[in-house]
C-alpha cells in the first residue's frame, strides 16, 4: 500500500518559483511611458534659455512645469516592468535583455550629441574626449563624470536598480522573497536617511526607490492579486515619495505659495500612484490599442534626444517663427527623430546584440 509523506517544515515555509503568466504586453505602460516622456519634453522646451526669455510660455508652463514629474512615472513603470522581465529568468538572461534595450539608442544619442557639440553646437558645455568616452559607457557617475546630456542622470538610477534585481534574480524571485526583498530595502533606505551613509544612498538608489518600490509592489499585486503586505509596500512608498519630495522645496512651492504649491505636488505625486493602481488591479485593460506600441516603442529615443536638439531647433527657429509655432514644430521634430533612432538603430541592432550576449552566456557549453 502506498503511503503519502507530509512536506517537511522547509517545503512549508518557501513556496517552490512559480512560472509568470505568459507575457501579454501591456500596452497601457506604453502609452504611460509616452505621456511621461512627453511631459518631460514639455516641461524641458517651456523651460530652456533657448527661447532667449524664462518667461516664453507663462501661462503654458504653470502646467509643463509639472512635467518633470514624468520621470517619477518613469520610474515606478521601471519598477513593475523590470520585475515582471526578471521573473523566471537567470541574472545573465536579464542582464542581457537589459543591455540590449539601453546601449543601441543611448550610443547613437552620445555619438550625434558628440558630433553636434564639436562642431560648436552645445547647448552649454563642450565636452572632453574623456567626458565622451565615459558618457558611451553610461558609467560616467560613477566615475564622476559630467553627463553629456542633461538627461543621462536616470539612466545611472536605472543601472544601479538592474544591478539590485539582477542579484535578486541569482538566489531566484519568488513572492515571499520579494516580499523580504522590499521590506529590506525599506529598512536600509531609513539606516541610510538617519545615519546619512552615503554608500548606502547610492547603493538603494534613495531618490528612485520609492518609485521602484512602489513599481515591484504593484505588479505582485498584478501577478498574484492584491493583498494587505504589496498594498501596505505601496502605502509606505507613496509617503516616502512625498516626504522626499516636499523636503526638496520643489519650485511649484515657489510659484504658487506654500499651501497651494504642496497641495499640488502632492495631488500630482497621489495621481501618478492611483494610475498605476488602477493598472495592477486591472481596471486599465480596455486601453489595448496596437498603436500604443508605437508609441512605447518611440519614448526612449524622445527622451534621450530631445533636449539637445530641441534646444537648438528653438534656437534657430523661435525669431523665424515665433514662439507659438516654434513650440509644437519641435515637439514635431523631436518626434521625428524618435521614430528615426527606433528604425534605424534599435530595431536592427537590439535583437543581434541580445543574440551575441546570449552567445556570449553560452561559449564555455561543451568545453567545462
Amino acid at each position: 500500500m502506498l503511503t503519502s509523506v507530509p512536506p517537511s517544515p522547509e517545503a512549508l515555509a518557501e513556496p517552490a518559483a512559480v512560472e509568470p503568466p505568459v507575457r501579454s504586453r501591456l500596452r497601457v505602460l506604453d502609452l504611460l511611458r509616452f505621456v511621461a516622456a512627453l511631459g518631460v519634453v514639455l516641461f524641458h522646451f517651456g523651460e530652456t534659455r533657448a527661447w532667449g526669455t524664462p518667461n516664453a510660455f507663462p501661462a503654458l508652463s504653470a502646467v509643463t512645469m509639472f512635467g518633470v514629474y514624468g520621470v517619477r512615472l518613469f520610474f515606478m513603470i521601471s519598477g513593475f516592468v523590470i520585475l515582471m522581465s526578471a521573473w523566471g529568468r537567470s541574472t545573465g538572461e536579464f542582464a542581457a535583455s537589459r543591455i540590449a534595450r539601453l546601449y543601441p539608442a543611448y550610443w547613437a544619442s552620445v555619438i550625434v550629441l558628440g558630433v553636434l557639440a564639436l562642431a560648436g553646437l552645445i547647448t552649454d558645455h563642450r565636452p572632453t574626449l574623456s567626458e565622451l568616452l565615459a558618457n558611451l559607457t553610461m558609467l560616467q557617475h560613477g566615475l564622476r563624470v559630467r553627463d553629456l546630456e542633461v538627461v543621462y542622470w536616470t539612466l545611472w538610477q536605472e543601472l544601479v536598480f538592474y544591478v539590485l534585481v539582477g542579484c535578486f534574480a541569482a538566489i531566484g524571485i519568488t513572492y515571499r522573497r520579494c516580499l523580504g526583498f522590499l521590506a529590506g530595502w525599506v529598512f536600509l533606505l531609513l539606516v541610510a536617511e538617519r545615519l546619512d551613509v552615503s554608500f548606502l544612498k547610492v547603493v538603494l538608489v534613495q531618490f528612485s526607490a520609492p518609485y521602484f518600490i512602489a513599481g515591484m509592489a504593484l505588479f505582485l499585486i498584478y501577478r498574484f492579486g492584491g493583498s494587505l503586505l504589496p498594498w501596505l509596500f505601496v502605502a509606505v512608498a507613496w509617503v516616502l515619495a512625498l516626504v522626499q519630495l516636499l523636503g526638496e522645496h520643489p519650485a511649484a512651492l515657489e510659484r504658487f505659495g506654500e499651501a497651494t504649491g504642496s497641495a499640488l505636488v502632492v495631488g500630482v505625486i497621489s495621481l501618478i500612484f492611483l494610475v498605476m493602481c488602477l493598472v495592477a488591479v486591472g481596471r486599465l485593460d480596455g486601453l489595448d490599442w496596437r498603436w500604443f506600441t508605437v508609441l512605447g516603442a518611440l519614448t526612449y529615443p524622445l527622451y534621450l534626444f530631445h533636449h539637445h536638439i530641441g534646444f537648438l531647433l528653438i534656437q534657430w527657429l523661435h525669431p523665424v517663427l515665433g514662439n507659438r509655432v516654434t513650440l509644437p514644430v519641435v515637439v514635431l521634430a523631436v518626434l521625428g527623430v524618435a521614430y528615426l533612432v527606433y528604425r534605424l538603430v534599435e530595431v536592427p541592432l537590439g535583437p543581434r546584440l541580445k543574440t551575441a550576449l546570449a552567445r556570449s552566456l553560452r561559449a564555455d557549453a561543451g568545453k567545462a
